[in-house]
């Protein structure tokens, strides 16, 4: 089957892999569709994850919606049937080792994976699997696994109607958590990004304000866009090491920063501790939940998706749809997978 895949340090192309072959507790899928993420393009560019190199080439991608194809017995007897459009979580957990009878799924001792996801076929465990609409589109469901990613962080971050909010970097995940946050009834809503159409587009979703970094001083501009408050609650989302530092710098009296996006591995951030001492913030991270996407699906029809999804190109393009997501000039670009309408 045909894939998208890293084939040495730096560069993709499509290749050919072997096709997946069904396992108990899983579905063979066709998928339909699958969104790139800033996380393919840090594996392929900056060794995340360090993947062995034994692994290459390694098949990319892992936010998809696909159709099932091919049941195991233990999906039958669940009620799935050939035919059901379901998205995928990037994550699965065992549900018996003590990270995951603690709740705590995505620090599962036996995790697996969805990846790769940016391919024909896709064979995956029934705790990864979520029914849509059967009147749905795949497309619009292919960015449920960001979408559940970005919940979790507002649900981490406990932002209220009334709430300040920054956000930084306003790319695939922040453009999701931008539409969640209009709908949540907060405040002052601040998007920070240094392209000029990223900064529109924001606007267009329901930003209040938007700040140049590039030009401007943001720690000012936040400053008098909150009236010298600083914000409740400040979402890092755009990975860039320089951008970390000034969110402390803008965060409220009892306010939070959350540290969303992939920052390089070895990056360490610089944090006055009597600073924040004095101020009683808090600093949080977010990683992902599977427990999200039921809330997702139902959230994903009210979503601005048409602002969110950019170019949709061919398995055959995927190459090319990975170096133009590398521009970061869309917030998400989709691989159609399947030559099927």
């Amino acid at each position: 089957m045909k894939a998208l895949a890293k084939i040495c340090e730096g560069k993709v192309d499509v290749i050919e892999l072997p096709e997946p072959q069904m396992r108990p507790n899983a579905v063979k899928i066709k998928v339909d569709y699958c969104a790139l993420c800033a996380t393919d393009v840090h594996i392929v560019t900056h060794d995340l994850y360090h993947f062995p190199k034994e692994w290459l080439p390694l098949g990319l991608g892992h936010e998809g919606a696909g159709t099932i194809i091919e049941l195991s017995k233990e999906a039958a007897q669940m009620g799935y049937q050939v035919g059901d459009k379901v998205a995928v979580a990037s994550l699965g957990h065992c549900g018996v080792c003590e990270q995951c009878k603690r709740g705590n799924d995505v620090f599962c001792e036996h995790v697996t994976s969805a990846m790769p996801m940016a391919t024909e076929y896709a064979v995956v465990n029934l705790d990864m699997i979520f029914k849509i609409p059967q009147d749905g589109n795949p497309l619009h469901y292919c960015i449920a696994e960001p979408c559940a990613s970005a919940m979790r962080g507002i649900d981490i971050a406990n932002i209220k109607v009334g709430d300040s909010v920054l956000i930084s970097g306003v790319g695939g995940i922040g453009a999701i958590l931008l539409d969640m946050l209009t709908k949540r009834g907060v405040t002052k809503l601040t998007a920070s990004d240094p392209l000029p159409q990223k900064r529109q587009r924001a606007m267009e979703m329901g930003a209040q304000y938007v700040i140049d970094p590039s030009k401007e001083d943001i720690v000012a501009e936040g400053m008098k866009i909150t009236g010298n408050r600083g914000y409740d609650v400040i979402i890092e989302a755009s990975g860039v090491p320089a951008a970390a530092p000034p969110m402390l710098k803008l965060v409220a009296n009892k306010g939070k920063v959350v540290y969303f996006a992939v920052f390089p591995m070895d990056y360490e951030l610089p944090v006055n501790l009597y600073e924040m001492y004095s101020k009683e913030a808090s600093i949080h991270t977010v990683y992902t939940t599977i427990y999200n996407y039921p809330r997702v699906i139902d959230l994903l029809p009210q979503m601005q998706i048409d602002k969110i999804i950019g170019p949709v190109l061919p398995l055959d393009q995927a190459a090319e749809a990975f170096e133009m997501y590398k521009k970061s000039e869309y917030p998400k670009i989709v691989i159609k997978c399947s030559n099927e309408e």
